[in-house]
């Protein structure tokens, strides 16, 4: 129950929750972890707090940092990290900056602006050591000894990669969603060139065997909008339909939703979250990172806030959504991960992955930081770096009992298998007890033993095996926590 923010003021927020999702029998389902950011599971709780957690900056951060000279200016991750089992191997597509705006570079043998983003492709085993390999692909100032992969895209922003092995076709293993600009001729700017507007200008998406070598769809752009910022693309199994979160038709820095069906043809994207006045007039969204997990759309939105001009600190914000239209924030707008202190690599911007790295035991959030605000301009102040910050897997949120205290479920079907917590429970207990849908005693005895440990996977004991007498019964669940928190509860 370290690093907490304390008591999550969440009655605004799981009250638009309730309005929306009470009304119906939660469902439960086998092997799908339920969490707490709303009130979606349970009917009352009496005595416990509802605690929401920062993730924990690693303590060697930068972890991924500026070395070569196609990447000198800039290395952030408006891209994607991912953990691959079968390899046992992180891998990351990151976009690395050369120069500054006045200066020129040479790529595949075109002059090209200074700031030009390029994409880069880096290895881990450990998520913290990062290999970054010759690759041969990508020609830079005549060399290609480079880790720069994509030599037909021209100036991605948000490389968003999906890893799906199970495809049939082993060339769309890996899915990239993107905004590729610049082809069109340069224009002038407050007196500097920039990228005019081309043809081709617009959301793209790419095919890959092997997320090195990436095909583009012969048909780019798929959506013939800007967004200039990190775009997040997944996979929603409800819906049996790919959902892409970005700035696209979103009318500015805001958040807009598109989905698809077949990662070609995609909606008209539709504006799904705005500042509010809650968040005030200098107040932006940056971008989002989203995961979808376990049928709950989480939130990492991008706060820019504005202090003059174009200059601000971005910090992060938390919030969450069962459908990814309706988004549930935090009324008291609390900094979820926090810049760092004066002088700090991530003092004044900050920037992350589409998505984070689901492991058993925990969850990574890499994110790109600088010492200068955004905006802030001059030599060697707008230098990004890659960091870490890690938090307890499900351990977003938790329900927190500083004596004792009780949580009752609303009433669901039983769905089969042996119940699972994921709790802190080393200094004090907790006690599963389930009960008829009215909340009445079972005539089976059905309360377990004191749980009495910290475990990510806590499997209650009962006199008997429940799975099989309870599954398809209508049940609810109460517990009973001592001087424990409660993240996530499930069955398998």
């Amino acid at each position: 129950m370290r690093n907490v923010l304390g008591f999550l003021a969440f009655l605004v927020g799981v009250s638009l929750a309730a309005g929306i999702w009470a009304q119906e029998r939660p469902e439960v389902r086998k092997n799908v972890r339920q969490l707490f950011f709303d009130d979606y599971l349970i009917d009352s709780v009496s005595g416990l707090t509802r605690t929401l957690h920062r993730p924990v900056k690693h303590p060697d951060n930068p972890v991924l940092k500026r070395e070569h000279p196609w990447e000198a200016l800039r290395i952030q991750v408006y891209g994607t990290v991912l953990y691959d089992p079968a390899e046992q191997l992180f891998k990351i597509w990151y976009l690395n900056i050369a120069k500054s705006s006045a200066e020129k570079i040479t790529v595949m043998g075109q002059r090209r602006l200074g700031h030009a983003t390029l994409l880069s492709y880096a290895t881990s085993r450990d998520g913290l050591r990062w290999n970054k390999p010759p690759l041969g692909i990508v020609d830079f100032e005549g060399s290609t000894a480079n880790n720069m992969i994509g030599p037909d895209f021209y100036n991605p922003e948000g490389f968003s990669v999906l890893y799906e092995p199970h495809d049939p076709l082993p060339e769309r293993h890996y899915k990239a969603f993107y905004w590729d600009h610049g082809r069109g001729p340069t224009v002038l700017w407050k007196g500097r060139e920039i990228y005019g507007e081309g043809k081709d200008d617009g959301i793209h998406v790419a095919f890959s065997s092997d997320g090195i070598h990436w095909k583009p769809f012969a048909g780019n752009p798929v959506l013939k909008f800007y967004s200039d910022t990190g775009q997040c693309v997944l996979y929603d199994p409800s819906l049996k339909k790919y959902v892409a979160f970005g700035r696209f038709n979103a009318g500015g820095r805001k958040v807009a939703r598109t989905e698809s069906a077949d990662f070609i043809h995609w909606s008209v994207p539709k504006l799904v979250l705005a500042p509010d006045t809650r968040d005030g007039p200098n107040t932006q969204f940056y971008g989002i990172s989203v995961d979808w997990y376990n049928g709950l759309y989480i939130g990492v939105l991008w706060m820019f806030q504005i202090e003059e001009g174009n200059v601000g600190r971005i910090d992060m914000q938390l919030c969450h959504s069962r459908d990814g239209k309706t988004w549930v924030r935090d009324p008291e707008r609390r900094v979820w991960l926090p810049n760092g202190p004066a002088g700090a690599w991530d003092a004044g911007d900050m920037r992350a992955a589409c998505r984070s790295v689901i492991l058993p035991d925990r969850m990574l959030f890499y994110y790109a930081g600088s010492p200068a605000k955004h905006g802030q301009g001059g030599p060697g102040r707008l230098g990004m770096d890659i960091g870490l910050a890690t938090l307890r897997r499900d351990g977003w949120v938790s329900w927190d009992a500083a004596q004792t205290g009780t949580l009752l479920t609303k009433p669901f079907i039983h769905p089969g298998g042996e119940l699972v917590l994921n709790a802190d429970a080393a200094a004090g207990s907790v006690v599963a007890e389930f009960l008829d849908g009215e909340g009445k005693p079972l005539s089976e005895p059905c309360v377990s033993l004191p749980l009495r440990e910290n475990a990510i996977a806590s499997r209650p004991v009962f006199a008997e095996s429940l799975g099989a007498t309870l599954a398809g019964r209508t049940v609810r669940l109460k517990l009973t926590l001592t001087r424990a928190a409660l993240y996530a509860l499930w069955f398998e």
